[in-house]
């Protein structure tokens, strides 16, 4: 599924950004399967060094996109469901 970026937003905190908030959105043309969702970067999610105003845009999604498969990955179920 080809990821697409909807939206990027900054978030300011006393004049300064400190998070920027990443809209995503894909659909898979065979399925029709989609996923929608607002990816929260933190300042600790950039490189070190790295600002808001010195990374790029590019380096800011991929960011969110890494964040959005962690975020959906299947993990291991570490409780069994009540029948």
């Amino acid at each position: 599924m080809d990821i697409q970026v909807n939206s990027l937003n900054y978030n300011f905190t006393n004049g300064s950004i400190d998070s920027a908030q990443v809209g995503l959105f894909g659909r898979d043309a065979t399925s029709n399967d989609y996923v929608n969702a607002q990816i929260k970067v933190n300042q600790s999610d950039l490189a070190e060094g790295a600002t808001f105003l010195t990374a790029s845009m590019a380096d800011i999604v991929a960011i969110a996109k890494k964040k959005l498969a962690a975020d959906t990955a299947v993990k291991d179920a570490t409780t069994t469901p009540q029948a």
